[in-house]
C-alpha cells in the first residue's frame, strides 16, 4: 500500500477492502469521512484511516463473446 496525503493506492492487481463492513473498493481510495455504512447513518461519523482497508486480490473472469 502506498500512500501520499489522503490517497491510498494498492499493489499491482489487488483492490481494497474496508474491514468494518466488507465493502469492495478499487485500486485507489481517497480517504474522508464516513457517514454511512451499509446504507445506515452514523451517530457519530468515522475519519477514515489507511488501517480501515486491507488489500486482497482481485480476480477478473472474463467470458468469451462470438
Amino acid at each position: 500500500m502506498i500512500q501520499k496525503d489522503n490517497v491510498i493506492t494498492s499493489e499491482e492487481g489487488k483492490v481494497f477492502r474496508r474491514k468494518i463492513d466488507g465493502v469492495i473498493f478499487g485500486s485507489e481510495i481517497y480517504l474522508g469521512t464516513t457517514y454511512y455504512l451499509d446504507g445506515i447513518r452514523l451517530e457519530k461519523p468515522i475519519q477514515e484511516k489507511p488501517d480501515d482497508f486491507e488489500e486482497i486480490d482481485i480476480e477478473v473472469q472474463t467470458e468469451e463473446i462470438d
